[in-house]
This record gives structure tokens, C-alpha cells and sequence, in this order.
């Protein structure tokens, strides 16, 4: 059980008031009293803090062990719960509810057998009306049974990331960058901004942090700044696969949370935007994450309508660039329990999410399925499945996001040789099946050098739809694109007052991962600037432009159209195989075509010249078949600007 579920849902269990000390000490009843006074007002951190002073001096009083017991409940600390239960139920203390603490006490400390004893005894003093309470201790004893049952999976290895990261405070919620250089994460350590303390559970509010990884160290997180962090809880909860937007959640009222966005201009994030009240709602929505191609964001709401607590909901992209009516993602992945931090792995295909329902081990597990992302809606494939141990334990394991690769994984949990509360973790396997290609780099100007911030657009050949939108870093001009194996792919790039620049991609299915980097520079929009058309095709000796040549031809139209006086040349150009002539004629009528395409959506032919040049201005020798398909090419040169 997580202390957001405690905050914001209705529990089957009443409260307790902690049991005063049969003591005579006037010291002891003292610190009861003090303790006593936090536990009713909710401050129950406080009152541990009382309830141990007191133990100090009274170190066998059941009372006083009984009080700490409802305490670490109220806490989420089930693992300390173990000695007081045992010391109060062996006191007499009398309490209905003391199988059940006992029963999360013995969870906690992997005791599942004698959990489901616990719980099983708590069931008989539950009358049968109570189906809430029944319902939930069925459901406990449940997470037990598949704590048992679960495989250990093999050739797993998790490692804590370290000092540089994580404190004696929790620290959680891991967004890392495509390719693992920057993690940005959230902590409610100190020196977190505005320093205050959220009464409730005695902690710092959340503030949101980064770490770079040099020579696969990380190095001591910074907090990110006060332009995104306020004095109230602001929490890192996604990032884009180019890493140039963040999800930000930030609760300003004291209740309900929303979701922001935050860009990244060169090495600052900007103040975070609310997503809407199409995303957002006066429900509470703790968390989300974007899909690779940035055009579909799946988020967490308990709002009304849905199947359980927290909920998964879905939303795309427009055309507009705003976020479209939520879609639950329906009874196969939602429950009647709460479903946490979803996560749609960059393969574009294998979700992964956190639930404490019937699939759980006990608190948040993680778990994944299949599905597959259509223009109706999203379809599921397979059945979520627990990913057991070691990855999963009885506490909660949230946030869990791949590397391109498949074979590191970052997550938050609770474990034996921490520095203490929730700390990130990595997960490495020998083994991986992302059939994934990264193309990264640098964008610059190709005169100066200069870095710069270029939108990148990447389509599939095959139906001409867009398939992701990415960003170089206006600082560094630095890019990341993730493709999928098995596309022939369209690569734009364009920037404002540059020519764009287009890039034929096609990838074969592969086995594994592929990592492509490429140097690309723009040429501003003067006089004498050439550009080739990479993805303009024609039909095997002929003139007739294919379907698929649109997508760049209509770049080339919105540029003319954005600049009136802009005159040019279109030219075409073949490799040296065949005849002279019949490849001068063709290279004319293909230039032609271009030109004619271009007439057709409304540009003054006066602006456009054509031109063939056959074989006479080869870009490489004749001598292969790739530096034979370089010279048969479409180029555009500015002749007015």
C-alpha cells in the first residue's frame, strides 16, 4: 500500500487510537500523551517520534509497542510492524484488527505462509456483510499466494544507482534519456525549495532533481531549479524520447495534483504548462508518460467513470498539436485497485504499468502485456503478467522504463541495503530482443558549425503518415529518433530560415538493437544553395513520380509558399549505366515532373526552372551499386532568393 493510496481513497479498515501505557512514569505517559495528540491529528511520523521516546523508557510495555504497530501501519512501514504485534498479541492486548496487522507484518518480511494464516484468522472475526473487508483480505491473501507461486527469474541483476543519486530520503519516479547520459528523478530531500515540510507524512516536498553518467557513473544530482520547482510538490514523472519535454506533476492546491509540461531550451527547463482539462480534471492525476513518437500520452486519473482507484487513460496527439478526449484503457488493464505508471517501451508495442491488484505480490508490482496501437483505438494483446521476482518484491516497484536496448531497466522500490526509503534502481540482463534502431547526432549550420534547433519528422514510406516529431537541443543541436526495425522510413528536418533536409532511412528487420549517428547540417535559404531530395522516387526507367515522393514535394511547396520570392532550379540526374542520351532525356522529363508537381499545388511556373544533366555531374564514381544510386538523384538550387 502506497501513502498516496492512503491520501486520496477510501479504506475498509476505521482508525485506531493508540493504547496508553499501563506505566506509572509520569515521563512515559508524558510522551504517550504527546504521541497520543499527533496520532489523532494525523502527524503520525510525530508520533512515532513520541511513541519511541516512551519505549525507551518502558522498552516491554505491549501498549506502547501496540501504539508504534498502528503507527508504522498508518506509515506504510509493515516491515516494523512484525515485534509489536507479536509482543501485543502475546500480552492479550485485545484488538479485531490485530490478525490483520500481523498478517502485513509477516508480508512485509516475506512470510507469505504465515501471512495467509493471519489473514485467514482476521476473515473469521469479519461478519458476512462486510464485503469490503472481505473482498480486501481475499485480495491480500492473494498477493501472498503469488508471492509463493512466482518464478525468480535468472540472469538478473539489480544494482542500486548509487550515492550520487539516492539519499536517506526517497527518491523515485526515474526519467531517463534514450540514450542513458541524463536521469532526472524526484526527492523530498532536504534543501528541497522553499524548505517546508508536508505535515503529513513528516517529509520535504517533492522537488525534482538531475544526474549525468560519465564512464557509467552517475554523478551527484543537482536539483533542476526553481524555474520548475516551487514550494509545493513538483515531481518529475516522464520524459520524451528526444528528452526536450517533461512531464511535470505539481500539486498546488494541497489536493488533487495535474499534470504540466516543461521544455527544454538548451540546458534550462522552462515553466511547466498544464496539459488541460482535457488531460487534467478536479480528480487527481499523479502520472503519465509520452509513447517514442511523442504522439500518444498515456496517464493515471481516479476520476469518475473508471473501473477501480487510479485508472490508465490515453490520449493522441492532433494534428493541431493538442491532446485529444482520454480513452480508458478498459477492464484488461485497469482494476478495481489502482493501476500506477504507465510506460509504453519505445518497440512501440510492449507496455509495462504497476498495479496492486490481483496480479501483485503485494503493493505496487510491475507488470506487462502487449498491445498495439491503432487509429481506432488501442488494442490489447496479450494479458498483463507479472514480472516476479527479483524485479518485483512485497513492496512497491513503480516507474519502470527500459533502455533502447532492452537490457537495462530503471525503477524505484524499497530493498535491503538501501540508503534508505525508495531508491532507483537498474536491472541488467544478458539478454535482449529489442528489434530497435537509435539514430542520433548533432544538427548545425553548415557554413559556421553552429549548433541548431531543428524539428525532425519522421514518416513511413509505406502509407505516408507521420510517424513521431522530434527536437535537436537549441544549445547543442544533439538528437535522438527511435525507429522500430522493419520501415522504410522518411527523415525531415527543417528550420526556420534554413532549407530543409531529407534522409531515406530503410531498415531491414533485425535481431537486435542498432545504434546510427549522423552529422547533419542545414544550408540557409541564398542564392546557389543546393539540396538533394532523398526521398523523391520514380518508376524504374520512367518519369512517373511515386505515391511516396509526395511527402517531400510537399515540403518543398510550403517553403516556396513561405518564401514568394524564391525562384529555382529543379534538376535531375542519373548513374552512367545505359545509354547517354536516353539518360539526359530521362533526367529532363523527371525534373519535369517535379516542376509540374509543383504547378499543381499552386506555384507560379515563372519561379521554377527544370533541367536534366544525365550523367555529366556525378556525386561519386560509377564504380558500385550504393554510389550508382547516389547519382541518381533529384537536387533543388536557388536561383532568386
Amino acid at each position: 500500500m502506497g501513502l498516496i493510496r492512503r491520501l486520496c481513497l477510501f479504506f475498509f479498515i476505521f482508525l485506531h487510537f493508540p493504547i496508553y501505557s499501563q506505566s506509572t512514569s509520569k515521563e512515559v505517559r508524558k510522551w504517550m500523551e504527546e504521541g497520543s495528540s499527533y496520532y489523532s491529528s494525523g502527524y503520525w511520523f510525530k508520533a512515532i517520534q513520541a511513541y519511541e521516546k516512551a519505549l525507551e523508557l518502558s522498552p516491554s510495555d505491549p501498549g506502547i509497542h501496540y501504539s508504534l504497530v498502528l503507527c508504522y501501519y498508518q506509515t506504510d512501514q509493515f516491515r516494523k510492524m512484525l515485534n509489536g504485534v507479536l509482543v501485543a498479541q502475546k500480552a492479550g492486548i485485545d484488538d479485531p484488527m490485530i490478525h490483520y496487522y500481523l498478517g502485513l507484518a509477516y508480508h512485509a518480511n516475506y512470510k507469505f505462509n504465515e501471512a495467509i494464516l493471519a489473514f485467514q484468522q482476521h476473515k473469521t472475526t469479519l461478519s458476512k456483510s462486510d464485503k469490503m473487508g472481505l473482498y480486501k483480505t481475499d485480495l491480500l491473501i492473494k498477493h501472498c499466494t503469488n508471492a509463493i507461486q512466482l518464478p525468480t527469474e535468472k540472469d538478473i541483476l539489480i544494482t542500486n544507482l548509487g550515492a550520487g543519486i539516492n539519499s536517506s530520503y526517497p527518491e523515485y519516479n526515474p526519467a531517463i534519456s534514450v540514450d542513458e547520459s541524463t536521469v532526472l528523478f524526484t526527492s523530498r530531500r532536504v534543501g528541497s525549495t522553499g524548505g517546508q515540510i508536508y505535515p503529513i507524512d513528516n517529509l520535504y516536498f517533492e522537488d525534482i532533481y538531475q544526474s549525468t553518467q560519465i564512464q557509467k557513473k552517475w554523478n551527484p544530482a543537482s536539483n533542476i531549479g526553481t524555474i520548475v520547482n516551487t514550494d509545493v510538490h513538483d515531481a518529475c514523472v516522464g520524459l520524451s524520447a528526444d528528452g526536450q519535454q517533461m512531464l511535470v506533476y505539481r500539486d498546488e492546491n494541497g489536493n488533487n495534483g495535474d499534470l504540466y509540461l516543461s521544455q527544454l531550451k538548451g540546458t534550462v527547463w522552462q515553466t511547466p504548462v498544464n496539459l488541460g482539462k482535457m488531460i487534467n480534471s478536479t480528480y487527481y492525476e499523479p502520472c503519465g508518460s509520452f509513447s517514442a513518437d511523442g504522439q500518444v500520452l498515456f496517464f493515471v486519473s481516479n476520476r469518475a467513470g473508471g473501473y477501480g482507484g487510479l485508472d490508465i487513460y490515453y490520449s493522441r496527439k492532433t494534428l493541431e498539436g493538442t491532446w485529444s478526449k482520454p480513452m480508458n484503457m478498459g477492464p484488461q488493464i485497469n482494476t478495481m485497485e489502482d493501476e500506477f505508471s504507465p510506460y509504453l517501451h519505445a518497440d512501440g508495442k510492449t507496455f509495462y504499468f504497476s498495479t496492486d491488484g490481483e496480479l501483485s505480490m503485494g503493493g505496487y508490482d510491475i507488470v506487462e502485456c502487449s498491445l498495439q496501437v491503432r487509429e481506432e483505438g488501442i488494442q490489447i494483446l496479450t494479458s498483463p503478467k507479472n514480472m516476479a521476482h527479483p524485479i518485483n518484491t512485497p513492496e512497491d516497484e513503480v516507474y519502470f522504463v527500459w533502455s533502447a536496448d532492452n537490457k537495462r531497466a530503471y525503477f524505484s522500490s524499497v530493498r535491503d541495503g538501501g540508503y534508505g526509503d525508495k531508491d532507483l534502481y537498474v536491472l541488467q540482463r544478458k539478454e535482449a530482443d529489442a528489434a530497435l534502431v537509435m539514430l542520433k547526432g548533432t544538427i548545425v549550420d553548415c557554413i559556421s558549425k553552429q549548433p541548431i534547433e531543428a524539428k525532425i519528422e519522421v514518416f513511413d514510406h509505406s502509407t505516408g503518415t507521420t510517424l513521431g516529431k522530434y527536437f535537436s537541443n537549441s544549445a547543442t543541436g544533439k538528437y535522438i529518433v527511435i525507429l522500430p526495425a522493419g520501415k522504410n522510413y522518411a527523415i525531415e528536418v527543417d528550420a526556420r530560415e534554413y532549407l530543409f533536409y531529407s534522409k531515406n532511412i530503410d531498415i531491414p528487420a533485425l535481431l537486435e538493437y542498432k545504434e546510427i549517428e549522423d552529422l547533419i547540417c542545414l544550408d540557409k535559404i541564398a542564392k546557389g544553395t543546393k539540396i538533394i531530395l532523398h526521398n523523391v522516387f520514380f518508376d524504374v526507367d520512367k518519369a512517373s513520380l511515386r505515391t511516396e515522393s509526395e511527402l517531400e514535394l510537399n515540403k518543398l511547396f510550403e517553403i516556396l509558399l513561405k518564401n514568394p520570392s524564391l525562384k529555382i532550379e529543379v534538376s535531375g540526374h542519373t548513374d552512367s549505366d545505359g545509354d547517354a542520351a536516353h539518360n539526359l532525356s530521362l533526367s529532363e522529363a523527371r525534373a519535369h515532373a517535379v516542376k509540374d508537381y509543383l504547378i499543381l499545388k499552386g506555384i507560379d511556373p515563372n519561379r521554377i526552372v527544370y533541367k536534366g544533366y544525365g550523367e555529366s555531374v556525378p556525386i561519386a564514381e560509377n564504380t558500385s551499386p550504393e554510389n550508382k544510386q547516389l547519382n541518381r538523384r533529384t537536387e533543388i538550387k536557388i536561383l532568386e532568393n
